[in-house]
């Protein structure tokens, strides 16, 4: 009899996470404020460039260590510190020297949910760890603020303003099911995005402004119980007009596919 119980019991477990689903059940995130979560990210895009100055396509892969911390504000909303240390990187296929650790700082809302980026100096390491942050961020999921079940939606909005650009994103997120990894209870959640970024990068030594529309599609599975993100992968695709951020006039466009995945390593 005990064999047969240990059979059956993952069993048994499915069907009570499905049954729960007929209610609704709370999906919320909750920090660890101890030694923090430690993700692997993989990072693989193709940029298409077409301008005055530049014609090119560039592909560039990308391994990361995430290292995401929150600590308390004096009172204020927590601040979540997400430390990313570059483990390997090509371009065109090439290895390339790995860039230095960076770091990333954003304010969190009372559920968890991502705010705004807090940046201490725009110095070129910062710069470049705000940029990898915001795609970094655009992964996470945006949780529901009530008990969901199975097949309900939620709006998934992200907005991020700074220094050196913003994101204007709406869309909706979507309770797929549940499933067991181990002894983990996974939420499988759909979100869907789109809308309008602005940006300021170099081109050719020139400053340049990016302003365009980008979509994005992720599928990621959220452990219920710990509130913690266990894994995601997201396709991105943006479009954007280049302009001379001096003269405001258009000189080229570009195109970037971009696919992001985070695993859980403890």
């Amino acid at each position: 009899m005990n064999s047969f119980l240990r059979r059956i019991a993952p069993v048994l477990i499915v069907l009570s996470l499905s049954a729960c689903s007929n209610g609704k059940i709370p999906l919320e995130y909750r920090f660890d404020r101890g030694d923090g979560t430690r993700y692997l990210w993989t990072i693989d895009s193709r940029t298409s460039v077409n301008s005055r100055s530049e014609q090119s396509v560039t592909t560039v892969n990308m391994v990361v260590d995430v290292h995401e911390k929150v600590s308390a504000a004096g009172g204020q909303n927590a601040i979540l510190t997400i430390n990313l240390t570059p483990r390997s990187l090509k371009q065109d296929g090439v290895p390339m020297r790995t860039p230095p650790p960076m770091t990333a700082k954003y304010e969190l809302g009372p559920k968890g949910e991502i705010l705004k980026a807090v940046t201490e100096d725009l110095a070129a390491p910062a710069a470049s760890a705000v940029q990898l942050g915001s795609t970094l961020v655009r992964s996470r999921i945006a949780l529901p603020p009530n008990p969901v079940g199975i097949g309900d939606e939620w709006d998934t909005p992200l907005v991020l303003d700074g220094d050196l650009g913003n994101i204007k994103l709406d869309g909706e997120g979507r309770l797929l099911g549940f499933e067991l990894k181990g002894k983990r209870k996974l939420a499988r959640i759909e979100t869907k995005r789109s809308g309008n970024i602005i940006t300021h990068q170099q081109q050719g030594g020139v400053p340049v402004r990016l302003r365009g529309v980008s979509t994005s599609n992720a599928s990621s599975r959220l452990d219920i119980d710990n509130g913690v993100l266990y894994a995601s992968s997201t396709r991105f695709s943006s479009q954007f007009d280049i302009a001379s951020q001096e003269s405001g006039k258009l000189i080229g466009n570009m195109r970037v596919i971009l696919t992001s995945r985070l695993q859980l390593q403890r």
